[in-house]
């Protein structure tokens, strides 16, 4: 309140009464502001930094590992660098699928499991939806063996009926008590998952014709994300099981069976980064990170454009908040198993592409991706071969001597040798 301040108020040349009283009561309920906080400087804040004038401090890398923005290296999150840890095949949930594609995975203790196409991993519990059966509806299976549940891909429910056609996308919540399914009729159908129940909690109709190909749910922010084949993104309340808006993905045209020079791309993925609401959105060979509110945070490029065997077939987000400066929010897989890693220029409002994964294990269509881990310092990806790796961030310490000193001269413009005592 600007009449706390010392000087800025003349009581004696007020000369109406209310408005004398009046100031008088502010004064009085606000205080006094102080003309001067403390007689000494204030101490200068102190900010970890690995990088000394002399070299690497590594004692400072635990320290920095809370700060580093997801898949960035530890110690220099200017950098990033990841590393292939695990490769395997996908074999839970592959019964009776006539593909290999992966459709889902996690990463528990060590240990990297996969599922089908068909199949939506339920986090806490380690079981998994399948959907797109005869019978419109989900089953429960075992995703991991536990003292409970030895006989992975065990039958523990099912659930049928649960649309009027077969389900073509199915998402349950991180906390695994909500499931949202899109069908090939359209519509989405939001349910709340009990042990063995399953109660519908709200039909969303909005998309026009054909089916939902992708979708994504947070707790977080009370939100459901749906796209489909008429090139609709949708945003829905979770709360209230109401339409929120619709997103404005520019690469994509209104649909019409009359007019053939009318093209409509489907939505291709939506994802929702669970710490600042952000959503990320892939329609064609168009990725764009839209907020909380739908409006357009950042976009590719128009000169960076993905043609043939390089379009992206697959995108999810991070969860990197915005104060996190060189942070990764959007992960994009391709065709020709190329994965590829965005951070955003907030001035430009521009993409940026940050790093492309150099290890080659994958070279077919990308079908799955996630980020894993407490510290989101893990990325999972899945191809159409069935294949599944795990990258995981490093640290400076485990970088080799080369790298480390490009890195230190980079930072410092001194070359350091690790050889030598810090």
């Amino acid at each position: 309140m600007h009449v706390t301040y010392e000087g800025q108020v003349d009581l004696d040349s007020i000369e109406d009464p209310v408005e004398r009283d009046s100031i008088i009561a502010q004064i009085q309920n606000f205080g006094q502001t102080p003309s001067r906080l403390e007689r000494r400087p204030f101490p200068q804040r102190i900010v970890v930094s690995a990088f000394k004038e002399k070299g690497v401090d590594f004692s400072a890398l635990p320290s920095l590992a809370t700060l580093t923005p997801p898949l960035c290296l530890v110690g220099a999150p200017q950098r990033v660098y990841l590393q292939v840890s695990t490769v395997d095949t996908c074999k839970v949930g592959m019964i009776g699928q006539i593909d290999s594609s992966v459709g889902d995975m996690c990463y528990v203790k060590g240990q990297l499991v996969g599922v089908g196409r068909t199949c939506a991993l339920i986090l806490p519990s380690r079981k998994y939806y399948r959907f797109g059966g005869p019978n419109n509806g989900v089953s429960v299976h075992v995703a991991m063996t536990s003292a409970r549940y030895r006989e992975v891909n065990k039958v523990l429910s099912i659930h049928d009926g649960m649309h009027r056609g077969p389900i073509s996308v199915a998402k349950p919540s991180l906390n695994g008590l909500w499931l949202v399914t899109g069908g090939i009729d359209s519509t989405v159908r939001v349910w709340k998952y009990n042990s063995q129940n399953m109660q519908l909690q709200a039909t969303l109709c909005g998309h026009d014709g054909g089916r939902i190909t992708c979708l994504d749910v947070s707790t977080t922010f009370g939100s459901i994300v749906t796209g489909g084949t008429d090139g609709k993104i949708l945003v829905w309340d979770l709360r209230t099981l109401t339409f929120l808006r619709q997103l404005n993905h520019t690469p994509s045209a209104p649909c019409s069976s009359h007019d053939e020079s009318s093209k409509c791309f489907p939505v291709k993925s939506v994802s929702i980064n669970h710490k600042n609401g952000n959503i990320v959105t892939l329609v064609h060979s168009t990725l764009l990170v839209f907020d909380i509110n739908g409006n357009v945070v950042a976009r590719q490029h128009k000169d960076e454009v993905f043609q043939g065997n390089d379009l992206p077939s697959c995108a999810i987000a991070t969860d990197c908040p915005e104060w996190m400066e060189f942070g990764i929010c959007a992960v994009s897989g391709h065709l020709n198993g190329h994965v590829r890693l965005w951070g955003i220029d907030y001035d430009s409002k521009l993409l940026i592409l940050r790093h492309v994964l150099q290890e080659r294990v994958h070279s077919c269509p990308i079908t799955a991706l996630r980020v894993s881990g407490d510290k989101q310092d893990t990325l999972l990806v899945g191809d159409a071969s069935g294949k599944i790796s795990a990258c995981t961030t490093l640290r400076l310490d485990q970088l080799e001597a080369i790298e480390l000193n490009s890195i230190v001269a980079e930072v410092t413009g001194v070359d350091y040798d690790r050889d030598e005592e810090y």
